[in-house]
């Protein structure tokens, strides 16, 4: 007699959900379909499942796989080689094929079709249709599959949560609880919106800093209140970027590990999360001047164009990246009524582009055994360029520091301006060695980020402050 056991798919078998992943593909090629997908949404389950089909057919190479569970059907597989394999989804019937056939151990394969959403009891029907009588275990992970459960001989229950753990435990069966999920949602939250990314963001606090206005407390209080509205727009673009580059981030090697793209974030939490962070952008956009909202709102449309266009647009994108960190001195400059010294401007325009290089000669490096770069319009041979484009940048920026220090602004505004010039030495340093590190493959994929934990970058920053401190500035 064989045993029949039967699988989810969606946040079962898979650490994600199909739907949501077609949506997003579907986004990604074409944005204006939102307003299409919100009216197949109203149009019913099938009817926007079918459409979906229609409009993206292929589901993406490489999805999260929960290792528990494909074990758990391969050791049953192995131990009984009678055993019956089913993977049962609500998903469109196509989609559950091809899941079906790349993971290539399940003997049947059911979905939805046009007329029937295979959920709940639809899916207990279609289950019945093939075991008959017989007895059958059932994976899945979701309230809905409780009248399934109901009529099961043994119970696997996937990253359930305490709802429907007890429910579960009142139908006085054989149960096997499994779980992958190593964090909370709370930790995955956090995790996503990269609060430590966050110190980007203390470039708000530049033009009132290099205007020695940074101890006068109107001045102080808007510049904090920017720094927190720009924190959360920028960790809005983190997770729409994380969402829309799922397919790359799978395939890059240290992305993959990203709460989306590794499945420890359900996709659904996306759809929560965006909102919630433009209203918080806004409650501390609503007490500073329109100028700083225009510049917040440049940033998101900015990165939506990187993420759904530029992204791809070789050297545009550096350029690209280089302005979002001008973009936040722009945006301090506003929320505290401060103008901008051509100096700073003219410095960090070349400096963020030498960061953006190296970030950008970093994905390239460790794409060695790939002739182009996922999700990039660079290729492997690329490397060198970029490279040299980057040092020169750098080198560059600092040049800007010494025809500065030249200025009658430098006379004007410190007591003992000659000692700004070891500022130079420093900054040579801390840049040629971040590039001879990247060339080594040793700074993460974000050279702003691998600063953050490095203990050489905190001292030159310490030094550039005692040479400030030095130079005796005027308040």
């Amino acid at each position: 007699m064989s045993h029949y056991i039967v699988s989810d798919l969606d946040d079962c078998l898979l650490n994600t959900d199909l739907a949501y992943e077609q949506v997003l593909v579907l986004l990604k090629k074409n944005p204006l379909s939102f307003f299409f997908i919100m009216f197949w949404i109203f149009r019913g389950k099938c009817y926007f499942k079918n459409k979906l089909v229609q409009y993206v057919p292929t589901v993406p190479p490489l999805m999260p796989i929960n290792d528990e569970v494909l074990k758990l059907l391969k050791d049953e597989k192995t131990k009984n080689p009678n055993s019956v394999l089913i993977l049962a989804s609500a998903s469109p019937q196509s989609w559950v094929e091809q899941v079906a056939q790349r993971i290539g151990i399940f003997d049947i394969f059911i979905g939805s079709d046009q007329k029937t959403n295979l959920r709940s009891k639809e899916k207990l029907k279609a289950i019945q249709s093939i075991v008959g009588n017989q007895s059958f275990t059932y994976i899945a992970d979701h309230a809905a599959d409780l009248p399934i459960w109901e009529k099961s001989s043994q119970i696997v229950a996937v990253n359930c949560n305490k709802s429907v753990r007890n429910s579960i435990s009142k139908l006085n069966k054989e149960t096997i609880y499994l779980s992958n999920r190593r964090n909370s949602v709370f930790s995955a939250l956090r995790k996503q919106m990269r609060p430590h990314q966050w110190v980007k963001n203390a470039l708000v606090f530049l033009p009132a800093a290099m205007a020695h206005q940074i101890l006068n407390s109107n001045v102080i209080f808007a510049t904090i209140l920017a720094f927190f509205g720009f924190s959360f727009a920028a960790s809005f673009v983190y997770v729409l970027n994380d969402l829309l580059d799922l397919s790359a981030d799978r395939n890059h090697v240290t992305k993959k590990n990203r709460p989306f793209a590794s499945g420890e974030l359900p996709l659904k939490w996306g759809l929560i999360i965006l909102p919630s962070l433009i209203l918080a952008t806004s409650l501390f956009a609503y007490f500073l001047p329109i100028h700083y909202w225009a510049w917040i709102a440049f940033y998101i449309m900015l990165n939506l164009a990187y993420s759904f266009y530029l992204k791809q647009s070789v050297v545009v994108d550096v350029i690209v990246l280089s302005m979002m960190y001008t973009i936040r001195i722009y945006a301090g400059s506003a929320a505290a009524s401060i103008p901008i010294s051509e100096w700073l401007l003219s410095f960090s325009t070349l400096f963020f582009f030498c960061l953006a290089c190296v970030k950008r000669y970093t994905e390239i490096l460790r794409s060695k055994n790939k002739i182009t770069i996922d999700g990039r319009g660079y290729r492997q041979v690329d490397h060198s360029i970029v490279q040299s484009i980057g040092v020169g940048s750098g080198l560059m920026s600092v040049v800007i520091i010494l025809l500065y220090l030249q200025s009658e602004e430098v006379r004007a505004l410190y007591s003992s301006p000659q000692f700004l010039w070891y500022i130079v030495p420093i900054l040579l340093f801390w840049i040629s060695r971040i590039w001879i590190l990247a060339n080594r493959d040793e700074v993460n994929d974000d050279p702003v980020v691998y600063a953050i934990k490095d203990k050489v970058s905190w001292l030159c920053l310490l030094a550039i402050a005692v040479v400030f401190g030095a130079s005796s500035w005027t308040i």
